[in-house]
């Protein structure tokens, strides 16, 4: 029987699995919410129950599922496969993840931070297929990352390398969830960009209150209609992000960025800004050669690049 692997991007709204072969095909895929809130023994149940399913998809397609790549939220110790600490599971604190899940499977289990993970999904599959050295930025509710240099993942020395969302690019900026300080998480997010509209609107109207309950979305519409405060707070999100990116060009010189995460639908709002940025800040030609690109996987990306990193590891 062919043999192929699932992979798993288990965020804190959504589970997402996949079965994908050697070649990086996803053969079938289903989500399901993940209800965070049920405490982690709930939230472990349902994922085997999720990949059990597709154990027994594979079965029906003639495949036997090898190993099991888990791409999870937070600070992951990469040797033991325990999530250290997780801001979307506030129980998750050293929780042996990989141990759990491998007693109840039995086959190997590798996990990996789901930023890294869906780094690995656009370089194998995706934007930067073929590429040796990209990094990849994931814009949603906060900004992650994942660095990619000679087609692996870096990790760091403690396996928390690509944290770029919390790079300082306003020194007394806003306060972070970190507990630093103008993190670019602040203002390249969907968050920052609500954050950022909201300035503007009170510094240009004061006599008008800002509409409460407003969204990213809402702003991405606005400024698409032609809305002054909206498209400049979507100008002010592309600026920031190119503050950052122009670090990371500098520090690793990669051949390309890659931009996803939910924030990736307003690209036409920002990217030209993003890159004014990046050749007023960057060094000038790896400012000029680095690819700056959306992604091309979308939601697929964590889950393609759960099972490149279980495939890597089955086969080393």
């Amino acid at each position: 029987m062919d043999r192929v692997v699932i992979g798993v991007d288990l965020g804190g709204t959504n589970t997402r699995t996949a079965l994908v072969n050697r070649e990086g095909i996803v053969l079938d895929k289903q989500k399901e919410a993940t209800v965070a809130a049920g405490g982690h023994e709930q939230v472990i149940a349902k994922l085997i129950g999720n990949i059990n399913r597709q154990r027994e998809n594979a079965g029906r397609l003639g495949r036997t599922v090898i190993a099991v790549g888990v791409g999870a939220p937070g600070v992951i110790h990469e040797q033991t496969g325990v999530v250290v600490k997780s801001p979307n599971f506030p129980d998750w604190n050293n929780l042996p993840l990989r141990k759990t899940l491998e007693l109840e499977l039995g086959i190997p289990v590798i996990i990996e931070n789901d930023a890294n993970a869906a780094a690995l999904g656009e370089q194998w599959r995706g934007a930067g297929s073929g590429i040796k050295s990209m990094i990849f930025l994931t814009l949603g509710t906060g900004v992650g990352g994942g660095i990619i240099l000679g087609g692996r993942i870096w990790h760091g020395a403690d396996g928390m390398a690509g944290e770029v969302g919390h790079m300082t690019i306003s020194p007394d900026g806003r306060p972070c969830g970190c507990g630093n300080t103008g993190c670019l998480e602040m203002y390249a997010s969907s968050r920052g960009i609500v954050m950022t509209f909201g300035e503007i609107w009170s510094q240009q109207d004061a006599a008008a209150p800002l509409p409460t309950g407003i969204t990213s979305e809402q702003v991405y519409q606005a400024a698409r209609s032609g809305e002054p405060i909206a498209a400049r707070a979507m100008q002010d999100m592309g600026r920031s992000l190119g503050i950052g990116i122009a670090n990371l060009i500098n520090i690793f010189n990669p051949e390309m960025v890659v931009i996803g995460g939910g924030v990736r639908d307003a690209w036409d709002l920002f990217i030209d800004a993003t890159r004014d940025e990046i050749r007023r800040r960057a060094f000038e030609y790896p400012a000029e050669r680095t690819k700056i690109l959306p992604s091309v996987l979308g939601d697929d990306a964590g889950m393609v690049g759960a099972a490149a990193v279980a495939l890597q590891k089955i086969e080393a």
